[in-house]
């Protein structure tokens, strides 16, 4: 009976490799730091650029069947220093029932329309004065699981829709299409690419009031048959017995507040060649209540809950061995009875190939003060790259550098802040790729 189990498996293996397509292929980048300092104290470590950890391992997986109408996509990720294995950003299976349609279920980092622009201390170790990613930062993709739906009706136009999706049915019917995610894009020809989209994001601040409670503190207890009362700093001075305090402080009332999702609006130029310039504009739609309610919330910051951006990029292709790049965003406020000034990111950097596989790179960037009344100053930050690395075969490279981010704004996931200290770190970036 064994035997024949073998047998039928792999008959079923050489049925399936006859019929589809699969596909292996990884991607990776760490970076560690032989030294580093946040203006105190040196340190060691080791971090991917996006911080959190060191993914040393990555296997992507990809079946197709062989009309190219089915298939799948896993990924599995390991951090040895966590003993972290599990899949990765994502996992689904998909359908095309016709051309024009494809239907898929499962975990999403889908990245069709998103406006990237990636340059310098991004493939390093990222510090932390951004609000805005450099990765969708002029148009947001799409995460999550659930159900995307894609369709191209006809040349040049692409759609998709992303239905969030609990496995345990406990999300409403209400709430889940308060949080569907749309978003299109048509290309013209020679000219560039027009997106928009609504992202939902549907949630809300509410509470009833709470009244002040009171009791005696040190009441009187029990001991062996007798009565008495514990003694301590609290038991009123003057008579010596239990006092009426305090013990739990009320709440006023939440306003309801709502936010309904984020509007976005993108357009890359791709008319001149060498030249790609990405814009874009997001609106979240919330109410002024619902900002103030988050700046209440343990850690929050003002910065954080902005209801408006305005986003470029650009990167120009100067010569073969030559290419710049730079970047801004404008972020505006509009939170109930919190005055927050504007505030702004801006950044540029330069790729330069100066040998056969030796590439130089260098990039700065800046952050704006944020000033917010009654809660004090969020200073401004500036932060700098320099670094080199050298291609290893056509699939990885080495490379080394200098990093610094001042006024204790640090590194992205790591303890590289104190104060207003300046941070900096000798990075040794690791990449490979197949």
């Amino acid at each position: 009976m064994k035997k024949t189990l073998i047998a039928v498996a792999a008959a079923a293996a050489l049925t399936t490799s006859a019929f589809a397509e699969i596909t292996f292929g990884t991607f990776m980048r760490v970076v560690a730091a032989p030294v580093a300092s946040d203006g105190d104290e040196n340190y060691t470590g080791i971090t991917n650029s996006w911080g959190w950890g060191a993914r040393t391992a990555r296997l992507d997986v990809n079946g197709v069947s062989e009309d190219g109408k089915a298939g799948f996509c896993v990924q599995f990720f390991g951090d040895p220093w966590s003993g972290s294995y599990s899949t990765g950003d994502q996992g689904f299976l998909w359908v095309k029932p016709i051309d024009q349609i494809k239907v898929s279920m499962g975990d999403f980092d889908h990245n069709a329309l998103r406006g990237d622009m990636c340059y310098g201390s991004w493939n390093w170790i990222r510090p932390s004065n951004w609000l805005q990613d450099d990765e969708g930062l002029t148009f947001d993709g799409q995460g999550g699981k659930g159900l995307l739906a894609e369709v191209t009706p006809i040349d040049n136009l692409y759609a998709y829709a992303f239905v969030p999706l609990s496995t345990d049915f406990s999300v409403t019917a209400e709430d889940t299409y308060k949080s569907i995610n749309v978003a299109a894009a048509y290309t013209i020809d020679d000219i560039g690419k027009i997106k928009a989209g609504f992202f939902g994001g549907y949630d809300k601040n509410e509470a009833e009031a709470v009244k002040n409670t009171y009791g005696w503190a040190n009441k009187s207890v029990t001991k062996d048959g007798k009565t008495t009362n514990s003694l301590d700093e609290t038991l009123d001075e003057t008579f010596g017995v239990p006092t009426w305090k305090l013990l739990s402080e009320g709440k006023e009332a939440v306003k309801k507040s709502e936010k309904i999702g984020d509007f976005e609006a993108a357009f890359d130029l791709t008319a001149v060649e060498n030249l790609y310039v990405t814009a874009g504009f997001k609106y979240r739609l919330a109410d002024k209540e619902y900002w103030a309610a988050k700046l209440s919330e343990k850690g929050a910051k003002a910065r954080d809950n902005y209801n408006m951006k305005v986003a470029l990029g650009a990167s120009y292709q100067v010569a073969d061995n030559v290419k710049v790049s730079a970047s801004g965003a404008v972020f505006m406020y509009d939170i109930e009875d919190v005055d927050v000034d504007p505030k702004f990111q801006l950044g540029a950097g330069v790729d330069v190939g100066v040998a056969d596989g030796l590439n130089l790179t260098a990039d700065v960037r800046y952050i704006s003060e944020t000033k917010v009344e009654d809660k004090g100053l969020e200073d401004d930050a500036v932060s700098f790259l320099i670094g080199i690395t050298k291609n290893v075969s056509s699939n990885g490279y080495l490379g080394v550098g200098f990093q610094g981010s001042t006024n204790g704004n640090g590194f992205l996931g790591s303890r590289l802040q104190y104060e207003d200290k300046f941070a900096w770190a000798i990075p040794v970036a690791l990449s490979v790729w197949f």
